[in-house]
């Protein structure tokens, strides 16, 4: 087995690890039972899985959900669990997630009856300006861009990195362990290398193949991330050894905490790359860098309890107003099929959809009407407008041009004691920016990217861009990131999210209508397949069985119907009368872990 390092030969790991890490592949076995993600009757489906009775951890790499176990057994609580699985996933899935990111966490307290929202999603530099990146968009909707544009791949693509502080705020005022204990398990998987699974086999490929084609004096600007990330090109399969350049960074954060990151060393490094390529940090972006507490959106649904996040996540308002357009049309008739009832979800998600693009951004910055978007008048306005027989044209639901994100990764975390955190995390699209300081191998995001480019101005579809998302200094761009925590008595009872841009929204909520309105375990819930509709383009997806079934109804329905492999990667987690659940999604090779 071979492990891969940064300017190091290849070696072996101890024989004892190996062994560990087979011990565990054999010891956890996955029954997937495929069932529809609709809300409507479906033949019973049976899906075995682990009950635990202290906590349980799903996220998207086995290892990730280990650590969090860990740190609970620790006598961590769930916070501390959290923030270690965010630090782990830094190392395990750099293409998603990483300290150079940012997210959101939601924290379920059942002692204190309080929902606690952090938001330390990234936010643009002071010198960002609003018309920075226009030139940039038009060359790519005209067709004239043959490399990346300024707002994906390079300096100017990076906001300032919100992870760091995120988390260790969280451990500090809601956790129960030193940062220096929450933070180890990350800096050992760094250290002693961790098995190339087949997501990281894929993303790095893809990765290459990108890589491959640019010219090469724009390849030597990302020279540091291709001998890092991308192991200077070195063939790699699964079951490798992988070691991670964040090392340096990770040890400052576990000897510092936050400070760190944000001053220090590190801080100079980053401000010094950024400096050197034309990039826009400077030293006032990264004092007092810290997390913005929020308050949760709540719905009462089918007797629970709903908390998700606000903006400049759209993807609460997204979900609760889709929930709600749902609930009205079946007031007043039920469905009868289970393609009519994939068209009226898909209808539901485009008047979301909709919304989102018109009316949603940083609220500190616009003026997001969030209680009527997600009030019970407005969605049955909505509700009132959908046709039960057929799709309507595009412009019927809005005129704003939808901002897509993407990458990410979610996880979620439950104890015996209804105490749960459901965090989502990101850099953007993978690899972020694929700027990376090289002496603590922090690789930045590119969020700047999920800004409007040019707000106010029709573009190639003669939709306008709103200028609720357009950017300005210190924003923080819009994302579809829904982390969700539903409470039954006062105790969570399952905490969701997912992973996959604006497919997140539509994911989260097929798999909480499956919990809630489905009652089905979160391994059902979270293996069935979805589909996913964004309003623009106008195309509807269907994951296999999906297509398999529902496409002809629903093309009759008028959609333009087609196959899509994976709609978004979720992961799950309840507390119930025998004990706790957990599941991470198959289309991500997540594993979940418990206790």
């Amino acid at each position: 087995m071979r492990v891969l390092r940064v300017g190091v030969q290849p070696g072996r790991r101890r024989k004892s690890e190996v062994l560990m890490i087979a011990s565990r592949a054999r010891r956890v076995v996955i029954v997937i039972a495929l069932v529809s993600a609709l809300a409507i009757p479906v033949r019973a489906t049976r899906c075995e899985e682990a009950v635990y009775q202290h906590g349980a951890v799903a996220a998207d790499h086995a290892l990730a959900s280990e650590v969090g176990v860990e740190i609970l057994k620790q006598d961590g609580n769930v916070v501390d669990a959290a923030a270690a699985v965010g630090f782990a996933l830094s190392v395990l899935r750099p293409a998603s997630s990483g300290i150079g990111g940012g997210g959101f966490m939601l924290i379920w307290d059942a002692k204190e009856q309080r929902c606690i929202v952090l938001d330390y999603r990234e936010r643009a530099p002071l010198r960002a300006t609003a018309e920075m990146f226009v030139e940039d968009a038009q060359n790519s909707e005209n067709g004239e861009q043959a490399l990346p544009k300024q707002s994906v791949r390079g300096p100017l693509a990076a906001a300032v990195p919100g992870h760091v502080a995120g988390l260790c705020h969280a451990v500090e005022k809601y956790g129960r362990l030193p940062i220096a204990k929450v933070v180890a398990p990350a800096i050992r998987l760094a250290r002693d290398g961790v098995p190339a699974d087949a997501h990281f086999v894929k993303t790095r490929k893809s990765a290459m193949t990108t890589w491959s084609k640019w010219p090469k004096d724009f390849r030597d600007r990302f020279r540091a991330f291709h001998n890092s990330y991308l192991l200077t090109g070195k063939s790699i399969k699964e079951g490798d050894m992988v070691t991670s350049p964040q090392l340096p960074a990770l040890e400052q954060i576990a000897a510092h905490g936050a400070a760190g990151f944000y001053a220090g060393p590190v801080a100079e490094s980053l401000l010094k790359l950024s400096q050197k390529n034309g990039g826009l940090f400077t030293a006032e972006d990264f004092r007092d860098v810290q997390p913005v507490r929020r308050e949760p959106l709540k719905l009462s649904y089918q007797g629970f309890d709903i908390l998700t996040m606000p903006p400049p996540s759209s993807g609460g308002i997204a979900m609760l107003t889709t929930l709600q357009i749902l609930e009205e049309l079946d007031a007043k008739s039920p469905s009868s099929s289970e393609a009519e009832s994939a068209h009226r979800l898909t209808e539901a998600f485009k008047h979301a959809f909709a919304d989102r693009a018109e009316f949603l951004g940083d609220a500190d910055f616009a003026d997001v009407p969030v209680a009527r978007l997600i009030s019970r008048e407005h969605a049955r306005e909505l509700a009132s407008r959908i046709d039960h027989k057929h799709t309507q044209p595009t412009k019927n639901y809005g005129r704003f041009a939808p901002v897509n994100d993407a990458g990410t990764t979610h996880f979620s975390v439950i104890d015996a004691e209804g105490n749960a955190v459901a965090c989502t995390e990101t850099v953007n699209t993978e690899y972020g920016s694929w700027i990376v300081e090289p002496k603590f191998g922090i690789l930045l995001n590119n969020e700047m990217d999920d800004f409007a480019a040019i707000p106010g101005q029709p573009n190639a579809f003669g939709l306008i861009q709103s200028s609720a998302n357009a950017i300005a200094p210190r924003k923080k761009p819009l994302s579809s990131m829904t982390p969700t925590i539903i409470v039954k008595d006062g105790k969570a009872v399952f905490a969701l999210g997912a992973a996959g841009g604006p497919r997140i929204i539509t994911a989260t909520t097929q798999v909480l209508l499956n919990l809630i309105d489905r009652k089905q375990s979160p391994a059902a819930a979270v293996q069935a397949p979805r589909l996913h509709h964004q309003w623009l383009p106008d195309v509807l997806d269907l994951e296999p069985r999906l297509h398999r079934d529902l496409r002809d109804p629903l093309m009759a329905f008028g959609h333009k119907a087609q196959e899509r492999n994976s709609n978004a990667v979720t992961q799950a987690v309840s507390r119930s009368t025998d004990g706790l659940r957990a599941a991470s999604d198959v289309r991500k090779g997540g594993r979940p872990a418990g206790w």
